[in-house]
């Protein structure tokens, strides 16, 4: 989407170029703060918004009452800039299929979107919050909080799980929300750091003779030891004791099933179970599968943690 409008001056205002903003047979004008003319349909803008489906019926001033008029048309002064309203108008448009390019632009759109009360628009935008959630969790986190859009909310709070809640670089969006709302999404990923953890200390999800097996008892690694887990027990191996040790003070800061198949965890559980002769065997190939399976689990304990949202 472009970034500038292109424009013409006339002796009253100024007018978008562009004809999906400057159609002949547009019946109503609505005009930027910065004085940009944006000629539209109002069967187009009551659909999209019931706060102009409401506005138009409105009984209309009659001729002469001193309301603006522009070529035939009544003006609607609105307090967004130009830019702004450009882009929430396309989202009005049947011909076009807008596109935010950063989360500045989804604030600066969402806002009068919700004040305009069009559901349609706000829905798409949305998902593009969503779609800048992955790359930047807290960010979007605090603007769908300030716009009390609950399921993005908890969408951002999840994936800011991805990353260490500390330390925190510093971004311009946490002055959209108070010093509890943060503390809210503090204690979230603290709870789900301790929930996460737990699966790695306790062992009890494990079924015994279904994946983790590493061949028969392997003396040099486990040295006799094992761990108890349900049907059974599995012998200790000091790499795969010391890989959960370190999977589980990865997950009281990354708190999401992909941290335990981190290349660096995993690959240093490797080089250790490849200086046996026994565990070499197999560790490869089971350890994958063990890491799927460790994930699933720790993935199914974060989701019964729940952020606490009051707006």
């Amino acid at each position: 989407m472009s970034s500038s409008l292109d424009i013409s001056s006339s002796s009253s205002s100024k007018v978008v170029t562009d004809p999906t903003f400057n159609d002949s047979k547009a019946d109503v004008i609505l005009r930027s703060s910065d004085g940009i003319d944006f000629r539209m349909h109002k069967s187009l803008l009551s659909f999209a918004s019931t706060f102009f489906e409401g506005m138009f019926d409105l009984p209309q001033p009659a001729s002469g009452s001193g309301d603006e008029v522009v070529d035939g048309l009544p003006v609607v002064r609105l307090p967004e800039n130009s830019q702004t309203l450009k882009q929430l108008l396309l989202f009005c448009h049947p011909a076009h299929a807008p596109q935010l390019q950063n989360l500045e632009e989804v604030h600066d759109v969402l806002g009068p979107a919700i004040k305009y009360d069009m559901m349609g628009a706000i829905k798409r935008i949305g998902q593009m919050l969503r779609g800048f959630t992955v790359d930047e969790p807290l960010r979007a986190f605090c603007i769908a909080w300030q716009y009390k859009l609950e399921e993005e909310v908890r969408f951002a709070a999840k994936h800011n799980l991805n990353r260490p809640m500390f330390p925190r670089t510093w971004v311009r969006e946490l002055e959209l929300i108070t010093a509890g709302t943060l503390h809210r999404l503090e204690e979230y990923h603290f709870k789900c750091g301790k929930a996460a953890k737990a699966v790695a200390t306790s062992h009890t999800w494990i079924v015994h003779g279904s994946l983790i097996q590493f061949g028969a008892g392997c003396w040099k690694c486990s040295q006799g030891q094992s761990v108890s887990v349900t049907g059974g027990q599995i012998p200790a191996r000091a790499w795969w004791t010391e890989y959960m040790q370190e999977a589980g003070n990865a997950l009281m800061e990354k708190p999401r099933g992909a941290t335990v198949k981190s290349p660096e965890l995993i690959s240093k559980a490797l080089r250790k179970a490849n200086e046996c002769a026994q565990c070499r065997e197999r560790v490869f190939v089971e350890m994958t599968e063990f890491c799927e399976l460790f994930a699933e689990q720790v993935e199914k304990v974060v989701s019964t943690m729940s952020l606490k949202v009051e707006f």
